[in-house]
């Protein structure tokens, strides 16, 4: 019945290592959402509107900053 156990074993490390990836994508979501969170204002020193920043997770600028920023960037390339 020793082969019994090392399968068992071989199933327990496979939990133990998928229950910490799964630990660490979650403190990753956590903090990459607090980096969001932090700073809900732009450029302008307006705030983001929260549907801007549920439709464009990570955006940084409000709409209007970001349509100027890009039509600047494309008149520079």
């Amino acid at each position: 019945m020793k082969g019994g156990n090392a399968a068992v074993e071989l199933a327990e490390a496979r939990v133990e290592a998928e229950r910490v990836a799964g630990v660490q994508r979650i403190q990753a979501a956590i903090r990459s959402a607090v980096d969001v969170t932090a700073s809900p204002f732009c450029d302008c020193g307006e705030r983001i509107p929260d549907a801007r920043r549920q439709a464009v997770p990570n955006c940084t600028r409000c709409f209007d900053c970001e349509t100027f920023i890009e039509r600047q960037s494309r008149r520079r390339a």
